[in-house]
């Protein structure tokens, strides 16, 4: 279910045990509840759900359970989380804050790790090593627009992956399970009517999951536990500042 006018954020149904400190007890339950929540799951990715921003409301909260050598209360709650997920083939817009020769980084406010691959930008593009800044040339070579830093972007979300990382006797393993557009155009799909654009044609999406050994490489990164493929190679996307109307 979608938030406002915002699609990239819903609401998702949680259910988890609370511990509530005994020093706690004078004050309002739920606020309690709230912020314990908050400690454990604010920017958390959960696989398939997206990232955790804050605790929305409660749908049920069971009576406290309180254990002898404890003396806390212990409550099970049923709650709805705000999450950070964007659908496949929505249109976002972000800040541009890092680039090189694979592409551009695009940054969502408190979400980072969004990528626009350079086979994804408008074509002819090409990268200048020296301003270490993408280049869209469309008129004969002469420079169409600079993606330049800290410059608003329009982009498509093309694909989205989650990665889940797991101590296995063989090593560390990677699971990435990602979801992403297909070649052809369909309907909308239920998940997707809350789109502002309800008449827009959007890409079939299909999901594929992989597994990669992380020991091999001790000196790589983790992968990100979320991670957004983007593309601007389409009309009406680019620098917000190209006002394309």
């Amino acid at each position: 279910s979608g938030v406002g006018d915002d699609t990239m954020f819903v609401l998702s149904i949680l259910r988890d045990s609370v511990r509530v400190a005994p020093e706690t007890f004078d004050r309002d339950l739920l606020e309690v509840l709230a912020e314990e929540l908050d400690k454990k799951y604010a920017n958390k990715v959960l696989p398939e759900l997206g990232l955790c921003i804050c605790t929305y409301d409660f749908k049920d909260v069971e009576d406290a359970v309180i254990y002898p050598s404890d003396g806390a209360a212990h409550h099970k709650v049923v709650f709805r989380m705000l999450m950070f997920r964007p659908f496949v083939g929505e249109v976002v817009v972000g800040t541009i804050i890092a680039s090189n020769e694979d592409g551009i980084q695009v940054s969502l406010d408190f979400f980072d790790d969004m990528f626009i691959p350079s086979y994804c930008l408008p074509q002819p593009a090409e990268y200048d090593p020296r301003a270490k800044l993408w280049v869209w040339r469309f008129d004969e070579g002469e420079e169409g627009g600079v993606f330049t830093l800290h410059e608003q972007i329009r982009c498509r979300v093309d694909s989205i992956t989650y990665t889940s990382i797991t101590n296995t006797d063989k090593g560390r393993q990677a699971t990435k399970t990602s979801t992403e557009n297909s070649a052809t155009a369909a309907k909308l799909t239920p998940m997707q009517t809350s789109s502002s654009a309800p008449d827009a044609e959007v890409p079939l999406v299909r999901q594929r999951s992989t597994s990669v050994d992380l020991s091999a490489d001790d000196t790589s990164k983790d992968p990100p536990a979320m991670h957004i493929k983007g593309s601007v190679n389409d009309d009406g996307l680019g620098l917000v500042i190209w006002n394309w109307e």
